[in-house]
């Protein structure tokens, strides 16, 4: 039965996440150039037709949908990875062909299959390194997670990231001790794909360096594995083939001037998103875990180097001064997995306390997850008072800030509305355009207000919709994120009527209103 146990748990999670993924809309990124350039990269790939990565040109596959040739950052190559974005694209392609999936449940199942598979990998490296108790801890902790299991669900990009860069350090730690170099060229091809991901796996070398360097191992190893890594990240984009220098240039101002392109009052601390968005239960026990861990990392113990290395690198990533962060933890999910050993350790270092201690660290976990769903990316601990207390202090992104939770209220819109309403949503409106032609009944039609680069709202389209709500139903529909809310949004928080209020942890994630003429003497222009 413990042979089978990572395999029970992956069935689950494959079970559970291909039944969830139906509560989740495509999010913001998604929405603006993720979905189109994994269409392109996997036509190109397909076919090697090179007119598909001329991205400001309009080639399209027959039948290939949804059509995407509007995504605003089409003319932005360089800041869009090609792996993650390209292997969702083509289980949409399978699914829809299938006719299971439409194509965005499709893209995000790619998550779902790729999550179980990380699940095997991560139990046995961690049953291995310490014990059974510790592998079935850290697992749960990671996949139960409720900003872990958002990101499962709805961000091909950053969770694609966790999973290949930790799977590369699994399968390295692997090849060095056994000294395998089967092992060594795999981790170099998934290194390669997790840089073909994001950039976040430019910090893979470092902690390779270090941990070689700490188990006094030949360090020939290193310049093969990273040949590997860098050769599949060449192969991986095609965008670099004509100009690498010119490409690598671009992406490299791109990393660099980030913070310039972040408003100061979007941005959120790193550590403080780390004690805020995790369960407390899953910090304490991470605490503790320090404690065994430190052991056995001056007992140079491999396993215990190598989460050292690992952790010390991501931490000190955070620390850089030209690091900017923003949208709660999702930039550095790769630092969640050694967190999660690390506690698995401390709760299996509790000897005879340790089976309950198992249990008191993941049912809590558990709870917390049952009662945010389907708001996961809402969730915020008990530290900052939940997810009222992140909203009432002002944090940056406090609320379910990339959209998700759109495909809740199309729903309710299709169940709801009369024949023939308007639809208007101030924020993110370009996650629901994009699904419309899928999500949202036919006659209800989505009014143009906004664009995903500003919060401001077209004041002339918003005074037409006013005087059209006195003839026909007008629905407003927005998430609440306070950095993004514009005239629309606090005109119907002030005056319209609510149609429905979602809330978790008794705070408002998603609100329909219904737009009525202003009373006389309220005009507005």
């Amino acid at each position: 039965m413990k042979k089978a146990t990572p395999y029970l748990l992956a069935a689950a999670v494959l079970a559970v996440g291909l039944i969830a993924i139906r509560d989740t809309n495509v999010t913001w990124d998604e929405a603006v150039g993720d979905l189109f350039f994994g269409q392109r990269y996997f036509s190109f790939f397909t076919t090697f037709d090179a007119r598909y990565l001329d991205f400001r040109a309009d080639p399209y596959p027959p039948g290939f949908q949804p059509d995407l040739r509007a995504s605003f950052l089409r003319v932005r190559p360089w800041e869009h990875y090609p792996v993650a974005s390209t292997l969702a694209t083509a289980t949409s392609r399978l699914f829809t062909s299938l006719r299971v999936f439409d194509p965005f449940d499709g893209y995000h199942a790619f998550n779902i299959i790729l999550a179980a598979l990380f699940l095997i990998v991560f139990y046995r490296f961690v049953e291995d390194g310490a014990d059974t108790l510790a592998a079935v801890t850290a697992t749960l902790l990671l996949f139960l997670s409720p900003r872990i299991v958002a990101d499962t669900l709805a961000n091909v990009k950053d969770y694609a990231e966790m999973v290949f860069f930790s799977a590369a350090l699994i399968l390295l730690w692997r090849a060095i001790e056994r000294e395998r170099v089967a092992l060594l060229i795999a981790s170099g091809v998934i290194a390669g794909m997790a840089l073909g991901t994001k950039a976040n796996a430019l910090f893979l070398p470092p902690i390779a360096i270090a941990y070689v360097l700490l188990r006094g191992r030949r360090r020939t190893y290193l310049l093969g594995w990273l040949a590997v890594m860098a050769i599949v990240f060449f192969i991986s984009w095609p965008y670099l083939w004509s100009h690498p220098i010119d490409a690598l240039a671009r992406n490299a101002r791109y990393l660099l001037l980030r913070r310039a392109d972040i408003n100061t009052a979007d941005a959120a601390g790193p550590f403080a998103m780390i004690a805020f968005t995790t369960p407390p239960v899953f910090l304490l026990a991470f605490a503790v875990g320090l404690v065994p861990l430190a052991r056995r990392v001056r007992s140079r113990d491999p396993f215990a180097l190598l989460l050292a290395c690992w952790m010390a690198v991501v931490f000190g990533r955070l620390l850089l001064p030209a690091s900017v962060n923003f949208d709660g933890v999702r930039h550095f999910l790769e630092l969640f997995p050694p967190m999660a050993i690390t506690a698995g350790l401390g709760v299996a270092a509790l000897g005879r306390w340790r089976r309950l201690a198992s249990a008191a660290v993941v049912v809590p976990v558990i709870i917390a997850l049952a009662l945010v769903h389907p708001f996961e990316s809402a969730y915020w601990n008990i530290l900052i008072g939940g997810l009222e207390g992140a909203m009432s202090r002002q944090i940056p992104q406090a609320g379910d800030y990339w959209a998700a939770s759109y495909r809740i209220g199309l729903r309710a819109i299709n169940r709801n509305a009369p024949r023939d309403s308007l639809l208007a949503v101030p924020i993110a409106e370009h996650t629901v355009r994009m699904v419309a032609p899928y999500r949202l009944r036919s006659d209800i039609h989505l009014v143009h207000l906004t664009n995903p680069w500003s919060p401001r709202i077209d004041t002339n389209a918003l005074a037409a919709l006013r005087q059209i709500s006195a003839q026909r139903p007008v629905f407003v529909m927005f998430i609440f994120r306070r950095e993004w809310a514009n005239e629309l949004v606090y005109e119907s928080l002030k005056r319209l009527p609510q149609v429905q209020v979602w809330r978790g942890d008794g705070a408002p994630v998603l609100a329909i209103f219904r737009m009525v003429p202003a009373p006389e003497g309220d005009r507005r222009p």
